[in-house]
């Protein structure tokens, strides 16, 4: 028995050693081929001007850590946040379709346009950030990885069992979708390398029955599920020691300089904390970061606040998604818009605004029945 376990250890061992390779082998590869890539982004010319140092780091603002941080970010966050709209809607597609049916490649290919997108417009005007680029190469080329990898399965030994099951949906199909909603909700709010996949792994053997109807399908989907939250939780766990690794841990709050009508107003918004306050209806706050970043600023703009500074910034980048066409408010730019593939009546737009005209440029588009998706807060 001894001798068993000692090769089951060594065998387990070797198993990691070669995954370890392999992510990295990958990794490298993708860093090579994102930097080749970018070379063939054109700059694109921005309509305002970047924030000065002076205007970043205002005197009324001393003494508060953090409160500034590179206006070139809110560039850099927006492909990185097309992961997350891609998971929502991959996790959305899975309520009530198969997933071999799904928009892998056309994901991948938005995502690197996107990441050219944001390069093309912060190269000329900001300064070059070499952490910025690896992160965006790395996720991106996982996240192609992934998406690849799942694309090539599906379209032929998934759709093979898709077949058996006459197109229904098993058990495993509905768990499998339950843990990609719940995987979407999590990201919006925290990094993706913390989700527990391990967690969704127990699940699927603990809650899903192995008896059923269509047992070919659920024999199938039981194995790559398996397969692919085990893969997923070991990739996340090496992400999550790497990126602390490198660049520690995130803030989770966005300071603002914000004009509001009263104290009352500025004080009572919902996970909003006044740290300064100037005079003459201005002080500085903090709101929390990621998605209810978008939220929070929604509530404040209904409330009356304006916002004069973001994190020390003049200008900020913004995505909505429409299915009409409609009239761009003043104060702001279109960068780029796309068909979302999965949802082809409907286009994200990714608008830059003048932080001044923020709250304006948000009321205006919802007055035209555009949804607000994020505010990308550096």
């Amino acid at each position: 028995m001894r001798v068993h376990s000692d090769r089951s250890r060594k065998t387990f061992r070797w198993v990691v050693r070669w995954a370890i390779r392999a992510v990295f082998l990958v990794i490298a590869f993708g860093l090579l081929a994102g930097f080749l890539f970018s070379f063939r982004c054109r700059s694109t010319e921005l309509k305002f001007l970047p924030a000065t140092y002076a205007e970043q780091h205002p005197q009324e603002a001393s003494g508060i850590a953090n409160y500034s941080r590179p206006e070139q970010d809110t560039f850099y966050t927006y492909p990185e946040w097309y992961i997350v709209w891609s998971y929502q809607a991959k996790a959305d597609f899975q309520r009530t379709q198969l997933p071999s049916r799904y928009t892998y490649f056309s994901d991948i290919a938005q995502y690197w346009r996107n990441y050219c997108c944001a390069f093309a417009a912060a190269r000329n005007r900001y300064p070059a950030s070499l952490p910025d680029h690896v992160m965006l190469v790395v996720i991106g080329t996982s996240f192609s990885v992934e998406y690849a990898v799942k694309a090539a399965y599906e379209h032929s030994l998934g759709r093979v069992s898709e077949w058996t099951s006459a197109n229904q949906m098993t058990s495993e199909d509905l768990y499998a979708a339950k843990v990609a909603q719940d995987y979407a909700r999590f990201v919006h709010i925290r990094p993706f390398y913390e989700y527990s996949f391990a967690h969704a792994l127990r699940g699927l053997w603990a809650e899903v029955p192995l008896r059923g109807s269509h047992w070919l399908r659920k024999a199938e989907r039981r194995a790559w599920l398996t397969l692919d939250y085990g893969v997923e939780a070991f990739y996340c766990g090496l992400i999550e020691l790497a990126t602390h690794a490198t660049y520690g841990y995130e803030d989770t709050e966005t300071s603002a300089w914000i004009a509001a009508p009263s104290p009352k107003v500025a004080s009572g918004l919902q996970h909003v904390r006044v740290i300064k306050e100037l005079g003459n209806g201005n002080y500085i706050v903090e709101f929390p970061r990621y998605q209810e970043f978008t939220d929070r600023s929604l509530e404040a703009v209904h409330s009356g606040i304006r916002f004069l500074q973001l994190a020390g910034n003049h200008n900020i980048l913004i995505s909505v998604v429409s299915d009409h066409p409609f009239v761009l408010p003043s104060g702001a730019a279109q960068v780029r818009s796309d068909v979302i593939p999965s949802e082809p009546r409907n286009s994200r737009t990714a608008l830059l605004c003048q932080v001044p005209e923020l709250a304006v440029v948000l009321l205006a588009l919802e007055q035209q029945h555009v949804t607000i998706e994020h505010v990308y807060d550096y």
